[in-house]
C-alpha cells in the first residue's frame, strides 16, 4: 500500500490553481444565469463557464492541458471587448473572470495520480 504525503510537503501550486479555476468557472456559469441580460452574451457565458470547469477538471489529471484554461480566459476577454453588453455588471464580470482564468491557467504542474488509491 502506497503512503501519501500530508501537509506542506504535498502542496503543489498547480493543484490549487486548477481547483480555483474550476470554482471560477462554476461562478461564471452561475453568474450568467443570475445576471442574464437576454443577449447572445448570456448564452456564450454559461457555455464558457462549463468549458472552464471541464478544462480545469481535465487539467487535474493531465497537467499539460493547463493551457486550455488560459485559452478560455482569453476568449472571455476578447468577447468582453467585441460583443455589446446590456449591463456593466456582466461586462466587468467577464473581464475579471477572464483575466483570472488566464493567470490561473499559466500555473503549470499539479497533476493528480493516474489511478485513485
Amino acid at each position: 500500500m502506497a503512503t501519501t504525503k500530508r501537509g506542506l510537503q504535498a502542496f503543489e501550486p498547480g493543484l490549487w490553481a486548477h481547483y480555483a479555476a474550476a470554482l471560477l468557472g462554476a461562478w461564471f456559469f452561475m453568474s450568467s444565469v443570475v445576471f442574464h441580460d437576454g443577449m447572445v452574451v448570456g448564452s456564450l457565458d454559461w457555455i464558457l463557464g462549463l468549458l472552464a470547469v471541464g478544462a480545469s477538471v481535465m487539467a487535474l489529471r493531465q497537467s499539460r492541458r493547463h493551457w486550455a484554461i488560459s485559452a478560455i480566459g482569453g476568449v472571455l476577454i476578447v468577447l468582453s471587448v467585441v460583443l455589446p453588453h446590456a449591463s456593466e455588471l456582466t461586462l466587468w464580470n467577464e473581464r475579471v473572470v477572464g483575466v483570472l482564468l488566464v493567470l490561473l491557467g499559466l500555473v503549470a504542474g499539479g497533476q493528480l495520480p493516474e489511478h485513485d488509491t
